[in-house]
Formats: C-alpha cells, structure tokens, sequence
C-alpha cells in the first residue's frame, strides 16, 4: 500500500514536471516567434477573415507573406502554391480558394493547408513554421509591427505602366468597368477612372448584388498578376514581392521619369474657378483664373487636389475644402504656404510672417479678377469653351517676371550698431542680399505671379510697415530694452537677432553661423 502511494507520489510530480516543461517549451517557441517578428516588416498580412463571421477566439494571425514565398521558391515552387486563378487567369488573393465558404469551411482550409504544409516540410527534415496544437505560434497579434508603406501611383509610375502596356490606347490593362449584360468587365474608351471610384476599403455589394472587390484585393489581384505575365515573357517587370513595392527601401530606388507625357482625361488647360449658392455662381470677388495644365506639373497626382467620387462630365472629382485654409493641403494658400516652406528661397522671408494676418485686398486681387465678372452677369454661367478661353487670356496676360528694384535705389551696407557694446556694429551687406533673393527667384512662375510688386522684397524683413523703397527703422517700432507695455512686440536687439538668424536657419545657411557672434563668419567683431 506504501509502494502504491509512493508510485503515485513520484508519478504526480513527472507529470507536473512534464506538463511545465511542455508549457516551458511552447513558451519558449512563442518567445522565438514573437522575436523574429520584432523587428518591423512590409509583409505581414493579417489573416482576419473569420473576423466577419463573429466574434475571434484568438488574435488574428500575422502572415508573413515574403518569408513564405521565399521559402517555396527554394522548392522550385510558386504562388501557385497557395493562391487559384480565376477565370481571367488572374490570381485570388484568397488562399487556396476563389470563393469564401462558412466559417468552419474556411478554418479548415487555413489549419489544414498550413499545418499540412508544415508538417510535410517537417517529415522532409526541413525548418518549418507551427505544427498542429502550437496554436499560439501563429495567433500572436503584431499588427503595430510594421514598416509598410502604401505604392502612391503618382505621374511618373503611372506614365511608365502606360508606356510598358502599350501607350494611351492600352488603357484596359488597368481600368475597367463592370457590364451587367455580359457579366464581365469591359474596357469602355475615354470613360476609365481611378480604381477607388468602385473599389472601396472593404468588399461590398453593389445596387445589383455584385461584390465589389476591396482596393487591395483588387490592385494586388491586378498588379501582381500582371508583373508575374511579364516576367515569364521575359519582359521588364514590377516586383511581385510585398518588400519591392510597400518598402521605404524599395521605393526610393523607383525610377522618375524627367519628362513626363501630361496625362490627358479631358481635363482643360486653363479654367475658370468660381464659388456656387447652390446653382448661383458668387463672384463678389471675381473669378480665378486657373493654369490647369501648369499645376499638374506640380503635383503627384490628380488627388493631391481633387478628392471624393466624382463623374466624367468635367468634376472628375469634386474640390474639397475652404481654399483660403492653410491646414488644407488640398486648397491653394495650404499648397502654396507648403511649397514656400521647401524651397529655402521662399521660406526666409515666409517662415518668420505671422500665419493670422489678414490678407490685403492687394493680395486678394492677385488671384480673383473682376474683369471676368461679367461672365455672369445675372446669375448666368457661361459656356465651358467661353470660360476656358477667357481663363485662358487672363493667364496670357499676367507678367510673371519679379519685379527688381535699381541698384542705386537699394542701400549697399546698412550698419546696425545701436546696440553695439561687447561687439563692433554689424555691417549688413544690403544690396548682395536683396539681388541675391531676387536673383534665386526668377524663372520661379509662382513667385514672379505673387512678386510683381518692385517693394514686396522689403515687406520679408520690414513686415509691418507699408511697401516703401525707404522703410521706417527697426527702432521705430522696436524699443530697446523691451517694453512690458507691448509683450507682443520683441525688443530692439530680439528682434534683430530673431528676423535674421531665423531667415539664415529657414534659407539653411552655412555662413553666417548663428553662434557664432565674433568669429570669422560672424556678424560682429570684438571690441
């Protein structure tokens, strides 16, 4: 009876060590996965398909796609492997289905198909991924490890896929549209939009009961499909991995093409932009007229400006957003005020300009013309070819050359040594600097536009007096010491210090440095 109870004493205590060193070991296993995850990837597909069926037992699964391909390429196999071909001979994005089944139909295909796959590598003496009950090896959620980035299809990419398909009448490579009668997508000529306009975020049924593919089952149905047929007719192709399109890596290698063929979708080459009431047009202000085909040249894409679902009936797309906004990078002023900040020419003089200041009917002017109110006149709007022509004379006629202003009328050196006591008064080498800005900014067309005033040069540093050939001083507005009665105004030395060393930090000069005080590229000289 003791032997007995012995027996079973020693028997419990292998179990309990065998149970943890299993638990250990899985653990273990699971410290190895969740490491090699780590470090953040472009491939991972989250497996959450049965997430539309209900509620999830475990976390989604993080596949890692290109470590997978990998591996098959080194068994002389292919996508094949895992993915079907639909009746275009397209590839499903699904795995090892066209079509999704009920939710048990689809935990087998994935448990049978993957562990299988496992287990076979396994049997063969090969390294291999989870087998049967290591469940946690594969529902680990790492979703916020990831380094993917979305493919922007901008001008260039879209104008060397155009020129590899074939030209401007290959269009139905990429785009096309649904046909009812024929139960088929077709191409339709002179009607192609961007795919977004039906594919959206999510698969959905349409008005007919037509599931709609997502964006990106649709795009990497499309794409890869695509880039694997011209690789196998021995054609320059795309990538076909998730790292040759979706890395930082990847991308930055992309070719861009320095002349790239205008996209033409019936858009017109200049146009006239008016605010509506409704049907009304409002044009207390007067019209824009817009340069349509100078700002393409501009922007990446037709989204950088127009958002939204739009038709072919000239509103491709619909504009979005005040245009005065300057957090609206899809208006004017936050397009121009962006591009004013990248180019260090602009952003001396703009960086340091109060952003809350109202603009002048001088500035408003510089867009909005009254002269072409009288299109209409009464409530009326004119005809497409009318607006476009006169849209297109007014921007004939705009001088675009920055206006200069005679050297003899420019100051050669202007000394500043009211403040001069541990230094030498500083000597402002005024006229280089004025004819150098000038100089970078010609040939600039949004400059030369907005700068055809001789005196707008001056406003950069003597921003709050009115345009003159001979400002008022500093000190007139800036006392020294600082004055507590204005705390919204720097005192005199602060408000040299910070107009100029915060034009050399926004223009990125070298010389002068802005620490510097005395020394050789300095501003001042020791006494």
């Amino acid at each position: 009876m003791e032997k007995g109870r012995r027996l079973l004493f020693w028997a419990g205590i292998l179990f309990v060590f065998a149970a943890t060193s299993i638990v250990f070991l899985e653990a273990r296993g699971l410290d190895a996965q969740a490491n090699a995850g780590a470090v953040a990837r472009v491939d991972g597909v989250y497996i959450d398909t049965l997430a539309s069926y209900g509620k999830l037992e475990l976390p989604v699964v993080t596949f890692y796609h290109d470590q997978h391909t990998d591996a098959l390429a080194k068994q002389g196999k292919d996508c094949a492997s895992c993915h079907k071909k639909d009746a275009d001979g397209k590839l499903s994005t699904k795995f090892m289905r066209l079509e999704d089944g009920d939710a048990d139909e689809l935990k087998l295909i994935y448990h049978n198909q993957c562990i299988g796959c496992h287990q076979e590598m396994s049997r063969a003496g090969q390294q291999t991924g989870p087998l049967d009950g290591q469940c946690r090896s594969c529902h680990v959620d790492r979703s916020a490890e990831t380094a993917w980035q979305p493919v922007a299809m901008d001008l260039s990419l879209h104008a060397r896929h155009v020129i590899a398909t074939g030209g401007d009448e290959k269009c139905g490579t990429c785009h096309h549209r649904y046909d009812e009668a024929q139960k088929k997508t077709v191409e339709v000529k002179g009607k192609e939009e961007s795919c977004r306009n039906c594919h959206q975020e999510k698969p959905f049924h349409d008005e007919t009961g037509l599931l709609v593919s997502s964006y990106a089952q649709a795009s990497h149905s499309s794409c890869v499909s695509c880039h694997q047929d011209f690789t196998a007719q021995k054609k320059d192709s795309g990538p076909v991995s998730c790292a040759g399109c979706h890395s930082t890596e990847a991308q930055a290698k992309y070719k861009v093409l320095a002349d790239i063929p205008r996209l033409k979708r019936g858009q017109p080459d200049a146009a006239l932009l008016v605010t509506m009431d409704g049907d009304k047009p409002k044009v207390s202000m007067g019209p824009v007229a817009f340069n349509h085909e100078k700002h393409e040249t501009a922007v990446g894409d037709c989204r950088s400006c127009h958002v939204g679902e739009g038709t072919m009936d000239g509103k491709f797309f619909e504009l979005a957003g005040d245009m005065h906004l300057r957090s609206n990078m899809q208006g004017c002023i936050g397009c121009h005020s962006a591009m004013q900040q990248e180019k260090p020419v602009c952003a001396g003089c703009h960086d340091l300009m109060p952003v809350n200041k109202a603009p002048s009917q001088t500035s408003c002017v510089k867009c909005h013309d009254d002269s072409l109110k009288d299109l209409y006149a009464d409530g009326a709007i004119p005809a497409k070819e009318a607006a476009a022509a006169r849209a297109a004379g007014a921007i004939a006629a705009r001088d675009l050359t920055v206006a200069t202003i005679a050297d003899e009328e420019i100051p050669e050196i202007v000394i500043i040594g009211s403040l001069s006591d541990t230094y030498e008064p500083s000597k402002l080498p005024h006229r280089k600097i004025v004819k150098r800005l000038i100089q970078d900014m010609q040939g600039d067309t949004m400059a030369g536009h907005f700068h055809g005033q001789d005196v707008l040069m001056c406003q950069g540093c003597h921003h709050n007096s009115p345009a003159s050939k001979t400002p008022p001083k500093c000190a007139s507005c800036h006392t020294a010491p600082f004055d507590p009665a204005t705390p919204g105004r720097p005192g005199l030395m602060a408000a040299y210090h910070g107009q100029c060393m915060g034009c050399h930090t926004s223009m990125q000069l070298e010389k002068p440095t802005n620490t510097g005080c005395g020394d050789a590229d300095g501003c001042h000289k020791v006494k």
